[in-house]
């Protein structure tokens, strides 16, 4: 997951009419042995872990846990003998594309004139930022030219889907006032950290003290954007000359803690695979490309709600913006607030264009779904016909990778296959969603705000993992601690950097002898109890020793072909 040295293991084979071995496409690159006795070719074992997590409203609790959660997955997987990086971007990366820039340099209605309550309260201290000098009026408190949608959050635009410093390295960065409610109100409660006087730089969301809590202290806010890693990619392999000692190892740790504490001020539209794409349509072929060929892949998805990734029109029509193509279930949005609010003028979900309702026009039901005999029904839901399919999702991934894979040299034998996995931490179960829905309940009524049901299982997500298969997994996000589920992940991994296979079948595990030559020439006999033999598919099935081959070991078989080459 993380990024480590060069990390090269190397299979000698040797049997005494030659031996040859061919890679699964997944595990050590195990390249075919042509030369007749302790030949050996230098393994792959680059590994690359890209997060796509959700940073909606509701993900307080859950990026609260997965910080919680990382440590020990950090300590067993976050290996500088391995060749390990490691990503974060969000679920509204897809502001990216260039479609919706005409939205963000719209300005919200009602806000010119409009004066913040909050930013009055501290108009003394309050500074505007550089790409908005004039924004707010220090002497009267107000925002003569209004608001665009694009100050809420400063990170979206053209540069958002790119890792670079300021983007994906830390939490979002958005505007503290009363026009985010959650964000302001809820559980991040930004004043903690937006008024003048407050905690600077990562340690008190690292390490929160007294009666702060990681929550309100993992926020970047306009006027305090310090929570930052620096490190857009963070690699497990220590730069030359750097020991990779405890120091590194924490230091490792604590950057991705900054870079997964995506923050909850992010678009509501969540869209974590049209946001992949995104991501691969602009950061790849870059400066900044995270992907690398020949490594092991996985993609992480983190969202307390179904994917909702729509097709974004060549030529956006007028007014286009991330929320349109949703409908609204008016019936359980009526039943769960009253009708005023909902059906009224400028209400929540109408089909009367008079009332200005702020969805509706796309129709006024959602379906409803049941899972383990709990029924419910979404609030807004994207009309289907604008899903992009996730068949279409897969194929384009699998397009990504072979052809990023398309140089990496081929055993004799071998097929190249799309060499990535997917693990999705989502929904998954009735108990789950009730729970989790139960709290954004409490924390609509904390804000002020409509009671909406927004929970929902990630089956799009879901889906995909089962299109690709290769391992993939699916995960619950409701589970109390997320250490056995960051553990499943990282056995998935490193299981297929235990895999190889022989040219030929042995004759029998007892006619073959697997060791490691260190880099001192010593040789260390790996017990039998440690590998599994199945045909000519070998197998080190013990996590632990796997993990603590280092870069300048090499793996050695011995043993007798059941038939001749």
């Amino acid at each position: 997951m993380f990024t480590h040295k060069k990390p090269w293991i190397t299979l000698i084979a040797s049997t005494f009419l030659g031996g040859c071995t061919i890679n699964a496409p997944d595990a050590f690159r195990f390249l075919q042995q042509n030369e007749s006795f302790m030949t050996s070719q230098n393994v792959n074992t680059k590994i690359d872990i890209l997060w796509v997590v959700d940073n909606s409203a509701s993900m307080d609790v859950s990026q609260q846990k997965l910080r919680q959660g990382f440590q020990a997955f950090a300590d067993k997987y976050m290996q500088p003998t391995w060749d390990i990086q490691v990503a974060v971007i969000t679920t509204d990366t897809f502001m990216a594309n260039s479609a919706f820039q005409t939205y963000l340099n719209t300005t919200i209605p009602g806000s010119v004139g409009w004066s913040s309550t909050y930013i009055n309260s501290r108009l003394g201290s309050f500074q505007n930022p550089s790409w908005a000098p004039s924004l707010v009026n220090l002497s009267t408190g107000k925002f003569d030219s209004g608001i665009k949608y694009g100050y809420l959050n400063p990170s979206w635009g053209p540069d958002y889907a790119k890792l670079l410093p300021g983007k994906h390295d830390g939490p979002s960065t958005a505007f503290c006032f009363e026009i985010l409610p959650y964000f302001i109100n809820g559980v991040s409660d930004c004043k903690v950290r937006d008024q003048a006087g407050a905690n600077t730089g990562t340690a008190n969301c690292l390490t929160p003290s007294g009666t702060e809590n990681s929550t309100s202290q993992c926020v970047n806010t306009v006027q305090n954007d310090t929570v930052r890693s620096g490190k857009a990619i963070i690699k497990t392999m220590p730069p030359v000359g750097t020991p990779g000692d405890s120091t590194w190892k924490n230091q490792l740790v604590d950057d991705f803690m900054i870079n997964v504490s995506t923050g909850s001020s992010g678009q509501g539209s969540e869209r974590g695979l049209s946001s992949v794409l995104q991501f691969i349509a602009d950061n790849e072929g870059t400066a900044t490309q995270f992907f690398r060929a020949g490594s092991v892949r996985t993609i992480i998805f983190v969202s307390d709600e179904d994917d909702q990734s729509m097709t974004i029109p060549g030529t956006p029509p007028s007014g286009f913006n991330p929320l349109s193509g949703y409908a609204c279930d008016q019936s359980s949005l009526v039943s769960m607030n009253g009708s005023a609010a909902i059906t009224g003028n400028n209400g929540y979900c109408c089909s009367d264009a008079g009332k200005n309702c702020r969805f509706g026009s796309e129709g006024t039901s959602c379906p409803s779904k049941t899972v383990d005999g709990f029924t419910y029904t979404p609030s807004i839901c994207p009309v289907a016909s604008n899903l992009i399919p996730v068949s279409t999702v897969k194929n384009s991934l699998d397009t990504f990778f072979l052809n990023l894979d398309a140089a990496v040299p081929l055993a004799e034998g071998e097929v190249q296959q799309p060499n990535y996995f997917i693990a999705s931490i989502v929904a998954t179960t009735g108990t789950s969603i009730q729970t989790l829905q139960a709290q954004r309940d409490i924390e609509d009524s904390s804000v002020g705000t409509l009671q909406t049901a927004s929970v929902d299982r990630g089956d799009r997500y879901l889906a995909l993992g089962d299109l690709v298969g290769n391992g993939s997994l699916s995960l619950d996000i409701g589970s109390s601690d997320y250490t056995p589920i960051l553990n499943s992940i990282g056995n998935t991994i490193i299981e297929k950097k235990g895999t190889f296979y022989l040219g030929r079948a042995p004759t029998g595990e007892e006619e073959m002898t697997l060791s490691v030559l260190h880099a001192n020439g010593s040789i260390s006999l790996i017990s039998s109890s440690l590998y599994t033999l199945a045909g000519n598919k070998v197998t080190i099935t013990d996590i632990d020793f796997i993990l603590s081959l280092a870069s300048t070991d090499a793996i050695l078989v011995n043993y007798q072909p059941s038939t001749a080459f």
